[in-house]
């Protein structure tokens, strides 16, 4: 640690005045970037472990760029992460005008060039870029935090595109880059021709310990006797008894669920009076934050009341907040949850439990990557609470302990690998590449690629470049004209959606299908969306797929089955059902029920479906198809309604449930709903919601009635 003051000479009078009212002394890393030029404009590349400053690194950053009256951009992976780092910067900094973007990908940000700073999940700043680009300029630094999930094969692609074209953009940009875990951090550096932070320093220090047959293993033996045989069991009452909380990984969703219900077991009869009663009470706004509470949300509205919380991607938002914050009040003792947890929010431990090494995968049981694991670890420990935090790693036989030892104790992280050599990323980032008008020529594209970190790694493209370029201009999306490429009309319009350009040629062949149909039938529209490139992993079990082909005899389906491959021109007729069922105004305790989605994870799907089917509307609208079917599906689907109630959800405050009660009260129109006068209008809705509706309905006497409901 190094005193602030010790390093008055590197740092602007201005920012200096700001750290000294909240910090005397820098941490390692912290010192190190400002003794390496954080000041004046260096790139940095930062490894250092959880809790060790990171982000006041890029906070700096962020403030030199303010005061050089230049803008800033944060970029992170995950919306959560990315509303914490907003939040935490404008309480520290209300000077500095901020702006967190994480809406849907066609919302038209257009204000953005009048902040300071622009906090942005990676895909929504990707299109941003696509749409606003005439907005974002005088950027002075960027920070991309968690920057290892380059490797990851879900977000991979676009952030490596990002930081490959924000060289290109904004040459004279300082970058940032942040990670916990960077196996090849001098390669990275090296790429971003940045200097290298790298540090094994932890305000809190970790103790990293095997568990086996009752005993937890690190040098020296301790002995751990719950009279349990079961590790998990084992663990958890020992970690209770002394007064620990903890955050348990488990491999998937179904585990992580079992193994609450162990740790609830053992401890729900032990808690305090006082602990039980704020448990019930958060355990009620966990039952309720859905209009109709599902099997998952009674299960964990239960689990809660013992203190014990899971974690996974099957929540809805509001639940995982309400957790997440009282696991930091201490409140919920223990959290299960799976290895997303672990990356980026704020969510520390004072123990962490990893309970398998060992997943299944493409190959069977797999053991985890040690950068998962190493991620996991770093949880351990509560910088204001904890000076040490523990780690416990469960080993189930004598070959575990040496694979813990030797893999996740003593090895070496896996390095960052590149991800951007898929087809569809190429397809895609070739498209906005000439959008952008950056490159008008076909052979001038690899220019870019060349400046990739797959690139700098050894693997070349080329020949996918080529493939690329070939569909688009069969597809006519581009055209080349006096040897020069130009975007075309629908080109430009594919890349602002934000989707595949396949999807794209996927949508306008199903537009010119339909054209000559009397009648959009309802799965027909449902089916073409899931065949898209956005929904590629579609879970179908053996019996759902003989199911599902039988079926596809008997359809008259418009998608083209020469675009989507046969398994998921099959799979996407589940599906489609699942939406129809929805947009009948079944429940989502019916879709965990029926087709085993859980609400988060129906939620996200719900997400994909409304943005695919307003593009598909927008292609629809250049192609010159003058068909309702489409606007309506799109109002159909975000409030999960059937035909006949899309005019009374136009009406705030008024959403599917409400709209169906006052549908079968006979109020089945606008002018039935203004004319059924405030009493009935309470009698059926409640008072408060009443007069809301009220209010709208005769603010505008003259107009409201004659306006459309479709835009």
């Amino acid at each position: 640690m190094e005193k602030l003051s010790e390093l008055k000479s590197y740092i602007p009078e201005k920012i200096y005045e700001r750290l000294k009212e909240k910090i005397e002394y820098f941490m390692p890393p912290q010192a190190d970037a400002v003794k390496r030029g954080l000041f004046t404009g260096k790139n940095m590349v930062v490894s250092a472990p959880t809790a060790s400053g990171k982000t006041l690194i890029a906070e700096m950053a962020i403030l030199n760029s303010f005061l050089s009256g230049k803008k800033s951009i944060y970029l992170a992976p995950l919306r959560a992460l990315i509303s914490e780092k907003y939040e935490d910067f404008v309480k520290e900094n209300r000077d500095v005008k901020a702006i967190l973007s994480i809406g849907d990908y066609n919302e038209k940000d257009y204000n953005i060039d009048k902040y300071d700073v622009i906090f942005a999940s990676t895909e929504k700043f990707d299109s941003i870029i696509r749409n606003s680009l005439h907005k974002i300029g005088n950027i002075g630094c960027i920070v991309y935090d968690e920057v290892h999930l380059l490797s990851d094969i879900g977000r991979g692609p676009t952030l490596e595109f990002l930081v490959t074209l924000d060289k290109l953009l904004f040459p004279n940009a300082q970058i940032i880059g942040l990670s916990a875990t960077i196996g090849n951090a001098d390669e990275m550096a090296e790429w971003l021709k940045a200097e290298l932070v790298k540090s094994d320093f932890r305000p809190v220090k970790l103790s990293k310990k095997k568990y086996f047959e009752g005993e937890l293993i690190n040098g020296n033996v301790e002995k751990i006797n719950s009279g349990y045989e079961d590790p998990l069991s084992n663990i958890a009452s020992w970690l209770f008894k002394n007064n620990k909380q903890a955050l348990v990984f488990s491999q998937n969703k179904r585990t992580v669920v079992a193994n609450a219900k162990t740790i609830a077991s053992l401890i729900g009869n032990k808690l305090s009076e006082d602990d039980r009663k704020g448990l019930l009470s958060i355990s009620k706004e966990v039952l309720n934050v859905l209009e109709r509470p599902t099997t998952q949300c009674e299960i964990l509205s239960d689990l809660v009341k013992s203190g014990v919380a899971f974690h996974h991607a099957g929540l809805v938002n509001k639940q995982r907040k309400l957790i997440e914050d009282n696991f930091k009040k201490g409140l919920i003792k223990f959290i299960v949850a799976t290895p997303t947890l672990a990356m980026g929010v704020n969510l520390p431990a004072n123990t962490v439990v990893i309970n398998s090494i060992r997943r299944y995968g493409d190959y069977g049981m797999e053991l985890l990557p040690a950068i998962e694991v190493e991620q996991m670890m770093g949880r351990a420990g509560r910088p204001k609470y904890d000076k040490e935090g523990n780690a416990i790693v469960v080993a189930r036989n004598d070959n575990d302990l040496g694979i813990i030892e030797e893999k996740y104790f003593s090895g070496e992280l896996e390095p960052i690998t590149s991800k951007f050599n898929s087809e569809i990323a190429i397809r895609k980032y070739a498209l906005n590449l000439f959008c952008l008008g950056i490159y008008d020529k076909e052979d001038s594209i690899p220019n870019f690629f060349d400046e990739t970190f797959m690139h700098f790694s050894g693997i070349d493209v080329y020949d996918k470049i080529d493939d690329a370029v070939s569909f688009l201009e069969e597809n006519d999306f581009i055209k080349e004209d006096k040897g020069k490429i130009e975007v075309t009309r629908m080109g430009k319009l594919v890349n602002s959606l934000y989707i595949d350009p396949l999807t794209g040629s996927l949508f306008i062949k199903f537009i010119d299908r339909i054209k000559k149909k009397e009648k959009i039938e309802e799965l027909d529209l449902l089916h073409v969306i899931f065949c898209s490139e956005e929904f590629r992993n579609i879970r179908v079990n053996q019996k759902e797929f003989q199911k599902y082909e039988e079926e596809s005899y008997e359809l008259d389906l418009s998608a083209d089955e020469n675009i989507v491959d046969y398994d998921r021109f099959i799979s996407a007729i589940k599906m489609a059902h699942v939406m129809q069922d929805w947009i009948s105004e079944m429940t989502e305790k019916y879709m965990e029920e029926e087709y085993g989605l859980l609400p988060g994870e129906f939620y996200n799907i719900l997400e994909n479906t409304k943005w695919l089917v307003y593009s598909l509307s927008e292609i629809g609208k250049v192609m010159q198809l003058r068909r309702r079917e489409i606007n309506e599906m799109g109002i159909r689907i975000k409030n999960g309604i059937k035909e006949e109630l899309i005019p009374l959800v136009s009406v705030p405050e008024i959403g599917r449930v409400r709209a169906r009660k006052l549908y079968s009260a006979g109020i089945t129109s606008l002018k039935a709903l203004k004319e059924a006068g405030i009493e009935r209008l309470s009698s059926l809705l409640g008072r408060g919601t009443a007069q809301k509706v009220y209010a709208y309905l005769h603010k505008n006497e003259n107009t409201l009635l004659d306006r459309k409901v479709f835009v």
